[in-house]
């Protein structure tokens, strides 16, 4: 599905690269990413959907080399993202804004009813006459969801789309998100820090440690109780408190930018 073939790439005005000749192969399905804040998840995401490109080397998405992709446009009809701690202004309401992305993406059904679908299993009917700027930051990230899976690319990008819900709600949101992508045929790729949610929901892992080294595997195969402490650093037993502090710092971030 996605390809990395000797990828090296830097951000701009950094000392040392992310990565250096990279070469993994993405496969299809439901992908979570996990690892520690700083080990490289979020920038394999931003190469894999054509977001940023090597300096040297190919990420190849289905068939064709992100640095082909002409423009905006095309990378989603290719691989739509949703960026961590996203936001964004609309002068038109969620409902609104949902019958437009219908209508204007790339899904080959434009039936309207599963609009009335995605507000039930997403819990938007309540909010569908707001403005995105006036959701709480978990309805938000629920709307974008919906406005993702609406849209129509064969991959969709999530960049901790679930950290603002409570974990019966990462639950329910995940599980009919991999459950549409399974219906339709797509592939997601996911960076979370729940392993209940990665071990319930992903048919592979993409485990990073701090070096930017990496497993990719089944979920069974990668998420031993070994893995997870030599990737993590901790003991096992200290994880879920680090997910209830990355969770709060995240919240945190949002309120100061406004939400």
């Amino acid at each position: 599905m996605i390809t990395f073939e000797d990828v090296t790439f830097t951000y701009p005005e950094a000392d040392f690269p992310v990565f250096i000749d990279l070469n993994i192969e993405l496969p299809e399905g439901m992908v979570s990413f996990m690892g520690q804040n700083g080990s490289g998840k979020s920038t394999v995401l931003l190469l894999a959907g054509g977001r940023v490109l090597p300096d040297r080397g190919t990420v190849t998405v289905i068939d064709k080399p992100t640095v082909e992709l002409a423009d905006e446009e095309e990378k989603n009809r290719y691989a739509s993202f949703i960026y961590q701690n996203m936001e964004f202004e609309s002068e038109e309401p969620v409902q609104a804004l949902m019958e437009y992305v219908l209508e204007n993406g790339h899904s080959t059904s434009k039936d309207q009813s599963i609009i009335a679908t995605l507000k039930r299993e997403f819990e938007l009917e309540e909010v569908a006459d707001k403005q995105t700027q006036n959701l709480s930051k978990g309805e938000l990230q629920r709307a974008i969801m919906a406005f993702s899976l609406l849209y129509g690319s064969p991959i969709i990008m999530m960049d901790e789309p679930i950290f603002a819900l409570e974990f019966p709600q990462k639950e329910r949101t995940m599980g009919f998100v991999a459950e549409f992508a399974k219906q339709n045929g797509l592939s997601i790729y996911f960076a979370i820090h729940e392993f209940e949610i990665s071990r319930r929901f992903s048919d592979w892992v993409l485990l990073f440690s701090k070096d930017h080294t990496m497993q990719l595997g089944t979920t069974a195969e990668v998420l031993t109780r070994q893995n997870i402490e030599d990737a993590y650093e901790i003991p096992y037993g200290m994880l879920y408190q680090q997910e209830r502090l990355h969770r709060r710092h995240l919240l945190e971030v949002s309120k100061r930018i406004g939400r």
